[in-house]
């Protein structure tokens, strides 16, 4: 996608990011300043901007601003309506994962751009032991010649993310907590991270990740909401049906699949996620060179070695959660797959899992004082 395609809607991200500035300080005319968007625009409140030119909206508001954190700031402020349609299912959701899986299948509605991050990479999503979950926070390419941007989006990011857990997860759950590891050293506005919904917070980690318990995750507790739910869910698919960021069935069919995660999806299922039929889906793939058990394949492995890298189970806890037979069944499969043993592909990446914060481990029903909620601990180094 080019920089300089005029795709993102100037009423959500953009217009969210101005409202967030001028309630930090900053002068509008200032924030427009080199953006080639006008006053006019703003108050009419449609058309399309670039993302070259909503980075100098963002520039232009560090500038403005002139605060430390702004991002961690702008994200604490952010209204959920500038997410588009698919921000309402911070309010509806059923569960913490059913919110989470409709915005990351939605959010390029609001902001284009995010359609550039490839769901071929390496997965984002790892149960770091048989009950917690761990997710990775990035940051969108080409930002590595903008730091400011770079800085800015990560801590939005980071801020919006944790608001929508607090908003969404299940906190009936017997450990609620969320407990945040930072991928850098603790920065001189590290004060400002006390604010983040979270219980915890440790910097000089060796990513950046957010970790959970899966109750708080999976366990619904809306389950009225499910109807408006699946009401924002449809107008979303329509919308995205009807742009142009659906991407390729393969593309579509595999991000559905990583949602379910270790849950068995079927042919039938997804088409209908899709508005086709199973017929159609499955032609479809095959015009694109390849099958829809090709897409399942090529998830499950890539999750299972995500597992094998980053998480603490043994291998035969990641085969019953990947749906293995037994872990000799996995250690087959990972070797055809990537042609190097499991053995080998966890020996590579031992360090970093020894240099991860261990997850919380209280005794049932008596949270420990120091991780409990509402608690922010900083444990740097």
């Amino acid at each position: 996608m080019d920089k300089n395609s005029k795709v993102v809607p100037l009423q959500l991200h953009p217009m969210g990011l101005i409202e967030a500035f001028t309630r930090l300080g900053a002068d509008p005319d200032e924030l427009l300043a080199g953006t080639d968007i006008s006053r006019g625009q703003l108050e009419r409140g449609s058309g399309y901007i670039s993302y070259a030119q909503q980075a100098r909206l963002v520039r232009n508001g560090i500038h403005a601003c002139d605060r430390p954190g702004l991002g961690l700031l702008a994200g604490l402020e952010f209204g959920w309506c500038f997410f588009g349609p698919v921000g309402y299912v911070a309010h509806c959701s059923p569960s913490l994962r059913d919110a989470g899986e409709a915005f990351r299948r939605y959010l390029a509605i609001s902001q284009p751009y995010y359609a550039l991050v490839p769901r071929t990479a390496r997965p984002t999503t790892v149960l770091e032991t048989s009950d917690w979950f761990v997710d990775n926070i990035v940051t969108l390419p080409g930002l590595d010649d903008m730091p400011e941007i770079r800085e800015f989006e990560l801590e939005f990011r980071l801020a919006t993310y944790l608001r929508a857990v607090d908003l969404c997860g299940n906190k009936r759950v017997e450990d609620p907590s969320v407990h945040v590891r930072l991928g850098y050293p603790e920065p001189d506005h590290g004060h400002i991270y006390s604010a983040l919904p979270c219980t915890s917070i440790t910097f000089d980690c060796p990513s950046t990740q957010i970790a959970m318990h899966r109750d708080f995750l999976l366990a619904p507790w809306r389950p009225y909401r499910r109807a408006a739910f699946e009401q924002v869910v449809a107008r979303c698919e329509e919308i995205l049906r009807n742009s142009r960021l659906r991407g390729s069935y393969t593309d579509r069919v595999r991000a559905h699949v990583y949602e379910a995660f270790n849950r068995t999806v079927t042919l039938e299922e997804v088409a209908e996620r899709l508005s086709v039929t199973p017929r159609a889906l499955g032609r479809r793939l095959a015009d694109e060179g390849t099958t829809f058990r090709t897409v399942v394949h090529e998830v499950r492995m890539k999750l299972t070695l995500e597992h094998l890298r980053c998480s603490r189970m043994s291998v035969d806890e990641i085969a019953e959660v990947m749906g293995f037979s037994c872990g000799s069944s996995l250690r087959r499969a990972v070797k055809r797959w990537s042609g190097s043993t499991a053995g080998e592909i966890r020996a590579e990446s031992a360090s970093v899992r020894r240099q991860a914060p261990p997850v919380p481990c209280t005794a049932r029903g008596a949270p420990d004082p120091a991780t409990s909620a509402g608690s922010v601990q900083r444990n740097s180094g």
